[in-house]
């Protein structure tokens, strides 16, 4: 399995065939990151170094956060942001449809309490290959 760069920000990220998300945010069709806004999240600032890995595969990406945008609600960061800039398969109008999609990852109910984020990346370093 390829070891990923360490950065001052370690994330799990899945990366499947279908939702190829570290693909996507390292070819910029994917704006963004978005993530419950729980006080690691907090923590990061613009600037700071930070990696995504797909444990099963060893896929990763790495590099800077550009930008920082935190909300109160799925609605408010997809409306915001760009549906499809968070959710590449989707297109803007269906906001209904990314709202979903956020509720349905493990945890999401913590939106209320935490907020969310959407996380920039500039991704300088990647490994897109299957290593297992």
């Amino acid at each position: 399995m390829s070891i990923h760069p360490k950065a001052k920000h370690n994330m799990s990220m899945i990366n499947t065939a279908d939702r190829p998300y570290l693909n996507w945010l390292a070819n910029g069709v994917k704006k963004a990151e978005g993530r419950i806004n729980s006080p690691k999240y907090r923590m990061m600032q613009v600037g700071d170094t930070i990696s995504f890995c797909d444990n099963e595969t060893g896929q990763y990406i790495y590099g800077r956060i550009n930008f920082k945008h935190e909300y109160n609600s799925f609605e408010k960061m997809l409306s915001t942001e760009g549906v499809s800039n968070m959710l590449p398969f989707l297109e803007d109008h269906e906001l209904s449809d990314g709202i979903a999609v956020y509720n349905a990852f493990p945890g999401a109910s913590r939106v209320r309490e935490f907020g969310c984020v959407a996380i920039g990346i500039n991704v300088t370093k990647f490994n897109l290959s299957k290593t297992k």
